[in-house]
């Protein structure tokens, strides 16, 4: 068998483009769905959904966007079987993808559309609807986007290259998307518009069609065949589950990921409201706190590379979490330090964006590592399968962390009607420190 070519740094980069499209739309929905939908008192904006708490504790958009959540969970591992399995003439994974872009696209478009202009439950319909449609196409992209990290990267150092491209482009995608509240700004200055839900409402249309050009890019520039082992997994979807689910290192793995996707999904939803409840900052503001964050992550990228050659993943990554764990603690006093409070929100960011580089390249190339094992000791390409179940656990974390937010803000998500915004804080310093002590059981 004709041994694949090595990615040349330009397709590499394409690569690394894909994530941030992909990255861009997940992040719009992830920071401004429930900001949207439920926005706090001095946004300019009024409720779209209502606020009625069932079991004392569950609200209407935590359900809602907690049902969309576990219905992707619950596709991904089909979508990955689906993917190990085709044996179409152009690979297994890139024509998933094209199939994959103007749908997602689309439909995360029209999550920002509901039928009313104000509280009605034709809004809770429409959001449970659509949603299922956009995570569907979004597990249709992400999922072979994923598992294109072990493929591609075959060659010596390759995974830690082409993950690191994926993990550049996610954080430029997260940090882009920070943009938004801007060219709703600029859409409010060059057209006169005085509602902010409309402004609001073109800027994310603008931002989904960089991002879907975005995710063209590979998927049209990469030849899998080329650049990619041309396996196909003949197991069925149930022996690649339990394979997967017996795998003792994956499931300490995927555990203690799901505790700390949790922590980020209530981190990445709360990222608005900390902005203008507990610093009292403009929208705008994100977008220069984001940017920070960004060049500070990306600075540690190269370092993270170094690290990887010298010293054990394990222990950096047990190290990050516990960093983490300072940095939801942080929350809790946000707003209350002796110094200026957009100082406050540039600090934490700093300080976050050292541990989340780290987190942001490490877990793709353990879990690339452990496919990589599979394959060897099965004679079974099991690529798909385990980052689909990777992406199962993460989503049942980031599902928990929507939630759990928007129960949170129940107890107070307002300027002086803060509490709930500032226990999110040490929900996700705990469950940082839950991920740091499984992962202690991760055998490398």
């Amino acid at each position: 068998m004709q041994q694949p070519e090595r990615i040349p740094l330009r397709k590499l980069i394409y690569y690394g483009i894909g994530g941030f499209g992909w990255s861009l739309s997940i992040n719009i929905i992830t920071v401004y769905l429930l900001y949207f939908y439920l926005p706090p008192s001095n946004s300019g904006m009024k409720n779209l959904v209502s606020q009625t708490v069932y079991l004392g504790v569950f609200n209407i958009i935590a359900i809602i966007l907690a049902s969309g959540r576990l219905f992707d969970a619950v596709v991904d591992p089909l979508i990955a079987q689906f993917s190990d399995r085709s044996k179409n003439p152009l690979g297994r994974r890139i024509p998933l993808m094209r199939w994959a872009v103007l749908p997602m696209s689309f439909f995360s478009v029209l999550l920002f559309f509901p039928p009313v202009h104000g509280e009605s439950p034709s809004n809770i319909l429409w959001l449970c609807a659509v949603q299922l449609f956009y995570y569907f196409s979004f597990g249709l992209y992400v999922i072979p986007h994923n598992a294109l990290i072990a493929e591609l990267g075959h060659y010596e150092g390759g995974k830690m290259h082409v993950s690191t491209a994926q993990a550049v482009g996610f954080i430029v995608g997260a940090a882009f998307s920070s943009v938004t509240p801007m060219f709703a700004d600029a859409f409010e200055h060059w057209f006169v518009i005085t509602n902010r839900m409309q402004s609001l409402q073109y800027a994310i249309i603008v931002m989904n069609c960089i991002g879907a050009l975005a995710m063209a890019l590979p998927a049209f520039a990469i030849d899998e065949k080329k650049y990619c082992n041309p396996a196909v997994n003949e197991e069925s979807i149930w022996q690649s589950l339990s394979k997967a689910l017996r795998n003792k290192n994956f499931l300490v793995f995927a555990l203690a990921d799901c505790a700390y996707f949790t922590s980020i999904g209530i981190i990445t939803t709360g990222l608005m409201y900390y902005t203008k409840s507990l610093m009292l900052q403009e929208e705008s503001t994100g977008t220069i706190l984001m940017g920070i964050m960004v060049v500070v992550t990306l600075i540690f990228y190269p370092i993270v590379n170094v690290a990887e050659r010298k010293f054990s993943k394990k222990r950096m990554m047990i190290l990050s979490l516990l960093a983490m764990v300072a940095v939801f603690g942080a929350i809790f006093y946000l707003g209350k330090f002796p110094f200026s409070l957009f100082m406050q929100g540039v600090m934490l960011m700093v300080i976050f964006a050292v541990p989340d580089s780290f987190l942001g390249i490490l877990p793709n190339t353990v879990i690339a590592d452990i496919a990589e094992e599979d394959a060897k000791r099965t004679g079974q390409n099991n690529e798909g399968m385990y980052f689909g179940m990777r992406a199962l656990f993460q989503k049942f974390g980031q599902t928990m962390g929507i939630m759990i937010f928007a129960m949170l803000t129940l107890y107070g998500k307002d300027p002086g009607n803060d509490f709930g915004l500032r226990l999110s804080g040490v929900v996700g310093a705990v469950l940082c420190l839950s991920a740091a002590l499984v992962y202690t059981r991760y055998k490398e």
